[in-house]
């Protein structure tokens, strides 16, 4: 069935096959995400290809890194235990178990003494004990596996000037425009200079630039942000480490008022079906929530983890594709104005 919200999927590149898209394409997939900090543009280029082979309809979008900050590579994951030490600090060589490394310049004099630090979107949550120089010593105070390149977030704390785009997202965008995918969702937007700096490299194009509301900054800028974008992609992930959990429906709600009000199409990012990464059915909040996204009017519901690595992505895509219709079919559609 054709509904006015849609459902796309994040393929990795280590399952993106003919077989595994046109099994997601089958239940109800319209949309494919690709993250390009985890990619190279060989590998983006190839991916692209792929997909159209299997079904040329299929929309294609892709993930800039932004202005983020994040961990540099690890031999392999770290189980972090509540009440272990663990250091980090500015630096661009891969990071090692006693010493995370972020690949941000002089980070330590932006953080403090009792600093919460959210890393990988709250798998580990830390804080800071002490900034001795160059290194900031952290205590653990949860439990989790601390994998590579994972995003990092201090809560309530400047950070570290970045430009809003990087030479890995100018290359990835400029191989985006030469194969002309369909949308680029641009990472962690603060002001409407970010999302002209983007725009200047799609010259010509016809690319739409979404993009991602998952900062404070965000928040604070939001009109002007909707006014000079193409569209938006509410990603919940990143924004439960900016600001407090509970603000987060709120928020989403004002966001897509926001984009609605300038007839600019929605995403909503992030824990869709986050139970069924490992389990084959879904919490009802989920049902739920992904009702209240129909009636709030997103255009599109992006699964991630779902189907980037878990273990029924198949059944994701199916839950959801008929959880959008008995929605949309109880004429529930943008009810909430």
């Amino acid at each position: 069935m054709n509904t006015d919200t849609s459902i796309m999927a994040t393929v990795a590149d280590i399952r993106c096959t003919e077989d595994f898209v046109a099994m997601l394409n089958g239940a109800g997939m319209k949309g494919v995400r690709i993250n390009s900090a985890h990619v190279s543009p060989e590998v983006f280029r190839s991916m692209v290809t792929l997909i159209r082979r299997v079904n040329p309809g299929i929309k294609i979008l892709m993930d800039t890194k932004g202005p983020e900050m994040r961990t540099t590579a690890l031999l392999a994951p770290i189980e972090v235990k509540e009440g272990d030490s663990l250091t980090l600090c500015s630096g661009r060589e891969d990071s090692e178990k006693d010493l995370i490394r972020i690949a941000v310049d002089n980070l330590e004099k932006y953080v403090r003494e009792g600093a919460s630090v959210i890393m990988d979107d709250g798998e580990i949550l830390l804080e800071v004990v002490a900034v001795e120089g160059p290194m900031i010593r952290c205590r653990a105070t949860n439990s989790g596996v601390l994998d590579s390149r994972k995003t990092v977030a201090f809560p309530g704390m400047p950070v570290p000037p970045l430009p809003a785009v990087s030479e890995r997202d100018r290359l990835n965008i400029a191989v985006a425009v030469e194969i002309g995918i369909d949308m680029i969702a641009h990472s962690f937007v603060r002001s409407a200079s970010d999302v002209e700096a983007v725009r200047e490299l799609l010259a010509g194009s016809h690319t739409a630039l979404y993009s991602k509301i998952e900062c404070r900054e965000a928040l604070d800028n939001l009109e002007e942000i909707v006014a000079a974008s193409d569209g938006i992609l509410v990603a919940r992930g990143d924004l439960g480490t900016s600001i407090p959990l509970q603000e987060i429906p709120a928020e989403q709600l004002r966001a897509a008022r926001a984009a609605r009000a300038a007839g600019k199409p929605l995403i909503l990012a992030t824990q869709i079906l986050q139970s069924m990464i490992s389990r084959p059915a879904p919490t009802r909040a989920e049902l739920s929530d992904i009702t209240l996204a129909v009636m709030e009017g997103f255009d599109w519901l992006l699964l991630t983890g779902e189907t980037a690595q878990g273990q029924y992505p198949r059944e994701c895509v199916e839950i959801l594709d008929k959880t959008i219709c008995n929605a949309e079919n109880n004429n529930l559609r943008c009810l909430i104005s």
